[in-house]
């Protein structure tokens, strides 16, 4: 039985084991499913026939707008098309022309957008002709159409897209240059150097870069490097020899424009480089030789003239500067350094005022820091001391004895004297190592700087005022006289060392005939009552010729102001009785009825206010304004007294005619209650300048006689007169063609060196090729008052219609001479239109571009700021300490600045300016009150100032 079972396991085992051997049987797919996966479409290959047909069509659109869409939608459709390098190029062209179209429609911000956008679809590498004739021109087509934010991304994009381009790299260094951005320039010429190290073209704009910079000994290194790269470089031999002669290594100059020579014998730049080189190394007869020679040859090379006649400036030889500087001016009028030789040479011959037209004239075409020195030297030899310092304010600041000012617009720069302050803008410019000037008008003119600096602050320190002003005054020249009154006058408008002033005005008592044996005489005597004429005339794009004025009449305006200011500067010491005797000997001396004469008798009666004759006072101040221009401030100064003598106004208007602000005229300004009077208190001086004197809106009217003295009036009847105001003449030169020089562009900065071809956008001069004429071609007579019945005449500009007595003649006639604008309208280049810019090596570097001078992003212009006038109600008040306070009211003849006038103390903590309401229908005037807040007290100033002028008052606390 157990055999049995153990058979039938085996046997079990058995047929199991069989089973699994045999083949497994497949069960049947579903008749649903199939037996294999479905197959994938194989795709259709690319048809580049169709492809180019496509972009042909899209290339059809004339509209960029429309264009660019179907450009953008054949990208869409055809992502891997080999076509698609062309249509992103194709699309990059048409969103710059998309831009333009903005640009010309008046649409910047658009504009700007397709501009960017042109930028961010370059691709990179960007092709050659792309780069060339399209990418490469957004900078220049959006900074010169006043886009320049935007100009300086968009080039910052395309910089990356030329990265690892040498050549792309310095066509953007080069718009750095066209914009003077030297740091910006230098850095990517640096970085094509280190992409091509042997690129002649990467060194020579370092060089340009670093001569922007005026960095002229790193500038000699990149030229050096330059010729070591390529020994047969013409254009970098005369680089290189330019900066050997402005760091006044003259021979070696001369030997490097000889080897360009030898092998171009007419390369004219060398010529002249050469012909110079001698000059600066004083082989005068082999350079005076050699520049009849070339002028002979080429007599329209105005860059030899101009340097030339700036070495003879500097040497002392005016006649001969001016000859050389006047044929260069006419033949290029925009090279200011023509100007320069030609107003160094007017100085070197004593003819400062001629100096001073021919650089007010240079200066529309460019500015830069030595243009306004020059100014300031020719101003300052003339006489016109304030108007000097004034020139100096707009660049030049002194600090503990060290000049300042940033050269080229640019570059900051300082200095112990002037002469080395500003050196480098020459011999960056002109390459000439040797000033056209000397050290003793540099020494005063930074004398006179420092002095208006220090007497500007708002606690000037007596110590350093007078050391400063004495500094000034001395010397035994001709011009000291002159010095002595300016310095005096200073120090008395101010009320500062007083005693300093009169001891100043007591030296030159005596010395006036002396003070006639000057350059300009008629301009250092009249310099004070010229200067709103002057400033005005300056702001309308003229200029005043200063007339000539008999000597014997100078002389009893010089003597006059003597014994004026000795007067206020013993009203100002409280000497009451004689600062009345000399201001009466004063009227005595001065003609009659002339500015001067006004001014004295305006002070007279300050001094006898003063001295308690009021009556007195009342008359000289009623005899000051009936025959001057109407002003708030003297009205209500007037006003005021009469008042207080009549107990009220009832009379005054027949006298001196009615109150210039009419709105007000009914309600006079009330003093605070803790106030007791408004007039000009008894021991606090009135400056009023003399200065302001003359009409706002008529440059002209300067000197003024009825009858005078007996000698005066034989002098005046030889001078043609007019009956209320001078008759002005405006001469208005007629414009002339000039004939393009070749290869050579014009610097109107301290600076632009630029490559050949490399200027993007021509200036407007440069469009325009005008020429200025300096002779006159038409006269134009400016209107003149109207004179009415009755002796009364009317002024529209002054203000209404004043009863008089008989208006005085004048002694004489300036002319204003009109200075012309060489701005025309610029012609914007299209983005795909400008020729391709390229880099020659071998080319010679151009001494500049006649394109408007751009710095950092800002152009710089030589526009004369606006001139307001600012007047007041009072120029002395005087309250009670503690809380006092009084009411002044501000005019200005500017209704679209009176919102930005600004009040400020000498001593915010004694004295407290606000305004008040502003008032209903008048937009030119203000009211502000002044009030006493501390317990303090003496004399304060508060001056009210504009962008456009200032005003001073007096603070008298008591």
């Amino acid at each position: 039985m157990k055999n049995a079972v153990v058979i039938f396991i085996i046997f079990f085992c058995a047929v199991a084991a069989a089973a699994q051997k045999k083949p497994a049987v497949k069960k049947p797919a579903p008749a649903n499913k199939p037996l294999v996966s479905k197959a994938v479409p194989t795709p259709t290959p690319p048809d580049p026939a169709v492809e180019k047909a496509r972009l042909d069509e899209a290339l059809t659109f004339v509209a960029p707008t429309e264009k660019v869409s179907a450009l953008k939608k054949f990208i869409a459709d055809f992502p891997n098309s080999s076509e698609k390098p062309r249509a992103v190029e194709a699309l990059v062209v048409a969103y710059a022309a998309s831009g333009d179209q903005k640009l010309l429609s008046n649409e910047p911000d658009e504009g700007i957008v397709f501009f960017k956008l042109a930028a961010a679809e370059t691709p990179k590498p960007v092709p050659t002709r792309l780069f060339t004739e399209v990418v490469s021109k957004f900078p220049a087509n959006l900074y010169y159409r006043g886009q320049r934010e935007a100009a300086i991304a968009i080039t910052a994009v395309i910089e990356q897209k030329a990265e690892g381009n040498s050549a792309q790299l310095l066509v953007l260094a080069s718009f750095y240059l066209g914009i003077e951005n030297g740091d910006e320039a230098k850095r990517l010429a640096q970085a094509a150097a280190v992409v091509d190290p042997g690129s002649v073209a990467a060194y020579q704009i370092l060089g340009v870069a670093h001569r922007l910079n005026f960095d002229l000994e790193e500038s000699a290194k990149a030229y050096e490097k330059a010729l070591e790269l390529d020994p047969e470089s013409s254009a970098a031999k005369r680089s290189l020899a330019e900066m050997k002669r402005a760091l006044g290594r003259s021979d070696e100059a001369a030997a490097l424009y000889r080897e360009v020579l030898t092998k171009y014998p007419n390369d004219i730049p060398a010529n002249t480089g050469l012909i110079l080189s001698l000059f600066d190394g004083e082989k005068k007869a082999e350079a005076e030789t050699e520049l009849a020679r070339s002028l002979e040859l080429g007599p329209k090379n105005w860059n030899l003239l101009a340097g030339t006649a700036y070495w003879y400036a500097a040497h002392g030889q005016g006649e001969k500067a001016v000859e050389l500087a006047q044929k260069a001016v006419d033949l290029e009028p925009r090279y200011i350094w023509s100007h320069i030789a030609l107003a160094r040479g007017f100085m070197g011959q004593n003819k400062p005022v001629d100096a001073e037209r021919v650089l007010i004239k240079a200066r529309q075409y460019g500015n830069f820091p030595t243009l306004e020195y020059e100014i300031a030297s020719a101003r300052l030899m003339s006489g016109f001391y304030r108007e000097a310092v004034e020139e100096l304010q707009k660049s030049f600041t002194i600090k503990n004895g060290i000049v300042q000012t940033n050269l080229g617009g640019r570059i900051s720069q300082e200095e112990k004297t002037f002469t080395d302050l500003i050196a480098d803008e020459r011999r960056a410019s002109i390459f000439e190592p040797f000033a056209a000037e000397d050290a003793e008008t540099a020494a005063k003119l930074k004398l006179l700087l420092d002095l208006s600096q220090k007497l500007s602050t708002a606690t000037p320190n007596e110590a350093d005022v007078t050391a400063v002003a004495d500094e000034f005054v001395k010397g035994g020249d001709k011009m000291k006289i002159h010095r002595q009154l300016y310095a005096a006058a200073a120090l008395l408008q101010k009320q500062i060392a007083v005693t300093t002033a009169a001891g100043f005005v007591k030296t030159a008592i005596g010395n006036s005939d002396g003070g006639l044996e000057v350059a300009a005489p008629a301009a250092a005597v009249m310099a004070n009552e010229l200067y709103e004429s002057r400033t005005l005339a300056f702001a309308r794009n003229e200029m005043i010729v200063v007339p000539d004025v008999p000597r014997q009449t100078l002389s009893a305006i010089l003597r006059g102001r003597i014994e004026e200011l000795m007067g206020w500067a013993l009203y100002q010491q409280n000497n009451y009785p004689e600062a009345i005797i000399r201001l009466r000997r004063a009227i005595s001396v001065l003609p009659d009825k002339s500015a001067w004469w006004r001014s004295s008798v305006w002070r007279l009666g300050i001094a006898l206010e003063a001295d308690g004759k009021d009556k007195e006072a009342l008359e000289n101040y009623i005899r000051s304004y009936k025959i001057d221009k109407p002003d708030v401030g003297r009205y209500f100064t007037v006003e005021n007294l009469y008042r207080k003598i009549n107990g009220s106004t009832d009379g005054l208007e027949a006298q001196i005619g009615p109150n210039p602000l009419p709105v007000f005229a009914a309600k006079p300004i009330e003093p605070d209650v803790k106030a007791e009077e408004t007039v000009a208190p008894k021991t606090v001086p009135s400056e009023t300048k003399a200065e302001t004197v003359e009409p706002k809106t008529d440059p002209a009217t300067i000197l003024e006689t009825t009858s005078g003295s007996k000698n005066q009036a034989a002098e005046i009847s030889k001078i043609e007169t007019s009956k209320d105001r001078v008759a002005e003449a405006v001469i208005k030169p007629e414009p002339s063609p000039i004939q393009e020089m070749p290869k050579t562009e014009i610097s109107n900065g301290a600076v632009t060196d630029t490559i050949k071809k490399q200027e993007p956008v021509r200036s407007n001069a440069a469009e325009a090729g005008s020429k200025t004429e300096t002779d006159t071609k038409q006269i134009t007579p400016v209107q003149k008052p109207e004179i009415l019945e009755n002796n009364k005449t009317v002024n529209q500009a002054a203000g209404p219609e004043i009863n008089s007595e008989k208006k005085p003649k004048e002694l004489f006639e300036p002319i204003i001479i009109t200075i012309p604008n060489s701005s025309k309208p610029k012609k914007e280049p299209a983005a795909d239109s400008a020729e391709p810019k390229t880099m020659p090596v071998d080319e010679s570097i151009s001494t500049g571009a006649a394109r408007p001078r751009v710095i950092a992003g800002q152009e710089i212009r030589s526009d004369v700021p606006a001139v307001c006038s600012i007047s007041t109600s009072q120029e002395n008040i005087s309250i009670v300490n503690g809380g006092g306070s009084v009411g002044i009211l501000i005019g200005i003849d500017n209704e679209a600045v009176i919102k930005d006038v600004s009040a400020t103390s000498s001593s915010p903590k004694d004295i407290e300016i606000t305004p008040g309401p502003e008032i209903a229908g008048v937009s030119t005037y203000r009211f502000y009150i002044v009030k006493s807040i501390s317990t303090a007290q003496g004399v304060y100033q508060v001056v009210f100032e504009a962008p456009c002028g200032k005003k001073e008052i007096l603070v008298s606390v008591r």
